[in-house]
């Protein structure tokens, strides 16, 4: 199929698509859009050149479900998928946004993290390297690109995800210096595969590239070289530490409390953790950078979108805390989300509420490609144009380890809600009041009328569930994969010295 188009009677060349992402970046983290002293230059000139959404939420707070909503357009409980081990899942393929895209004469391509699953991938992207370790058959860690090319460079003891044992100074402190230098970096190799995808790539198509970071999610290891680069002290803590420092925790359900004040560190560690947060997320940004600026050298800046979004946030500081995995906050709900498209408006910003998988639709509309059936979000280009108002509310939904199986979570422009079961209870928050989601309002009688109407907007929304994976089928996985050689690695912190017998 031809890269060009005949619309209104002329010839007009396709845009191209460029899906940039990390993983876990909480939206507070993002240069002049935050109050945070974090670095994000080219982040921030990309929302000069287009829109930023302020209210942007993912549809499940952990990775691979995530992943699937962006790529279905479809909610967790209409995809099933909301376990996290999905990369051998043998069900059907949908059609996913890279396969549509690949149908309707894209060249696709994955660089970096997909964590979906490996049959859709294959159908979808023409190119692909993988970065991350959940995107590899667990029998042969070779066949993932990035520690492929570690051992081709003899730097496979030197991975950097999950070569750590559990008394590390790194497991002590969470945070810590790596061993390999940037130039073997997840971050760098995932900006030079890049680049080389689009230094060879066919020019008579328009292109489809999915630019996709593993981190900022833990392990928070930083390279030598940007060991400095954030001061710990210079860290500005937000205003809803005191959750932590000064209520304890107290208004959280007792089994959420109990986590939380596990995971509490004192202030200056905290610091310390994010000065490793931040320090990724910058070079995260200048690895994006490198790749914008080669766009913008051979012509093709003007003529693609650009997308740059989270699968899901992180505390980063919020509540005195870090990472995730417990409950649904806005901390790791709420994610940034910039878009920039050909003949858009500039600098604008957007507070309506849109969701991850309003993404699809929106790709769609601007590449003039029908949106299949099964798509369940919504284009955002009417918010963009003042011509709609947004969305009343975005869902979150997770599948968890007891004493809470199913989590849903309801945010609305004033409240969030989190249902966790008759027998616990749930999470609401006053946002009017409570922006920092201290005060857990959930058995005030003043609330009780907002909890019912929440309560029925959730169920109304999230009635009907068909799982294809849960937390129980990533245990059962687990179990099944526990002698292979990529789960050693992954999982059980072994060195790559010590197993590559086994892949040969």
């Amino acid at each position: 199929m031809s890269g060009e188009e005949k619309w209104d009677g002329k010839m007009r060349k396709k845009p191209n698509v460029l899906f940039l992402m990390s993983d876990q970046h909480n939206a507070n983290c993002l240069g002049s859009a935050s109050k945070r002293n974090v670095k994000t230059p080219n982040l921030d000139a990309l929302a000069n050149s287009g829109v930023r959404f302020e209210r942007a939420y993912s549809n499940c707070p952990i990775c691979s479900p995530s992943r699937i909503s962006f790529f279905t357009g479809q909610y967790p409980h209409t995809h099933g998928m909301l376990g996290n081990n999905n990369y051998h899942f043998e069900g059907n393929t949908p059609d996913t946004m890279a396969m549509l895209f690949r149908k309707s004469g894209y060249q696709t391509a994955l660089i970096g993290k997909s964590h979906m699953v490996g049959k859709w991938d294959r159908q979808g992207f023409e190119y692909i390297r993988y970065c991350d370790l959940c995107d590899v058959d667990r029998k042969d860690v070779l066949t993932n690109h990035y520690f492929k090319y570690l051992v081709d460079h003899a730097l496979g003891d030197m991975y950097e995800d999950g070569t750590l044992p559990p008394d590390s100074e790194y497991a002590k402190k969470h945070y810590g210096i790596a061993q390999l230098p940037y130039e073997h970096s997840i971050e760098h190799w995932t900006g030079k595969e890049t680049l080389e995808f689009f230094k060879t790539r066919d020019k008579e198509r328009p292109f489809f590239v999915h630019m996709s970071f593993e981190r900022p999610h833990p392990n928070w290891m930083v390279a030598p070289e940007h060991k400095d680069m954030y001061n710990p002290e210079d860290i500005i803590l937000p205003e809803c530490k005191a959750d932590a420092y000064e209520h304890e925790f107290k208004s959280k359900p007792d089994f959420i409390r109990k986590t939380l004040l596990d995971r509490r560190v004192p202030p200056e560690h905290l610091q310390k953790i994010l000065a490793a947060y931040y320090t990724l997320i910058t070079v995260i940004d200048e690895e994006m950078g490198r790749t914008i600026k080669y766009l913008k050298e051979q012509g093709e800046f003007d003529n693609t979108i650009i997308i740059y979004t989270s699968d899901h946030g992180d505390f980063g500081g919020d509540h005195g805390l870090y990472d995730k995995n417990v409950g649904i906050y806005e901390s790791v709900h709420r994610i940034p989300f910039i878009l920039k498209y050909p003949g858009c408006k500039k600098k604008v910003e957007r507070v309506s509420i849109i969701e991850s998988v309003d993404l699809y639709p929106t790709l769609c509309e601007l590449c003039d490609i029908p949106v299949p059936e099964h798509v369940e979000g919504i284009s955002v280009l009417p918010i963009i144009d003042n011509s709609a108002p947004g969305k009343e509310f975005a869902i979150a939904e997770w599948d968890r380890n007891l004493p809470y199986t199913r989590i849903n979570a309801i945010r609305t422009r004033d409240f969030r809600l989190v249902y966790y079961g008759s027998k616990i209870g749930g999470e609401l928050y006053d946002h009017r009041k409570d922006p920092g989601e201290i005060n857990n309002v959930w058995d005030d009688s003043e609330y009780q009328t907002v909890r019912v109407k929440l309560m029925e907007r959730l169920f109304d929304h999230v009635n009907q569930y068909s799982l294809k994976s849960s937390h129980l089928t990533d245990i059962e996985k687990e179990r099944e994969d526990y002698t292979t050689p990529t789960h050693m690695i992954h999982k059980r912190c072994r060195k790559w010295s010590e197993i590559k017998n086994l892949c040969y």
